[in-house]
């Protein structure tokens, strides 16, 4: 016997063992089993486009707290920024009515020591 025909044998033999061939009894099927898995319902386009939607809508919605939360934060800054600058006005204001104070006596004392 060839080495091919050995082969030939034992595949015979192997395939006879696994497989049922012209039997009588029926073998008793699934019918869960039997029947394939249904395919994946395919998602339509009114439902992508809703999805789509709440995407954007949601980052909209982040974007719009976030957006008005860096305005209130910068407009608070720019306020007080002006707050300091108004109080330094009005430091360097004073300031400047002493010195025209302080000017205009020392212009009367001059004037009245040149009339001496």
């Amino acid at each position: 016997m060839s080495i091919r025909r050995a082969g030939l044998a034992a595949h015979r033999r192997i395939f006879q063992q696994t497989r049922r061939a012209f039997s009588k009894e029926v073998a008793k099927v699934d019918e869960a089993a039997a029947m394939p898995p249904p395919k994946p319902k395919q998602s339509t386009l009114s439902q992508r486009f809703t999805a789509f939607l709440c995407g954007v809508g949601l980052t909209g919605a982040v974007g719009y707290v976030t957006l008005r939360r860096d305005i209130y934060e910068a407009s608070e800054g720019v306020e007080n920024n002006i707050k300091v600058l108004h109080n330094d006005v009005l430091m360097a204001t004073s300031k400047i009515a002493e010195v025209e104070a302080r000017m205009s006596k020392l212009e009367s004392k001059l004037q009245s020591l040149e009339n001496k």
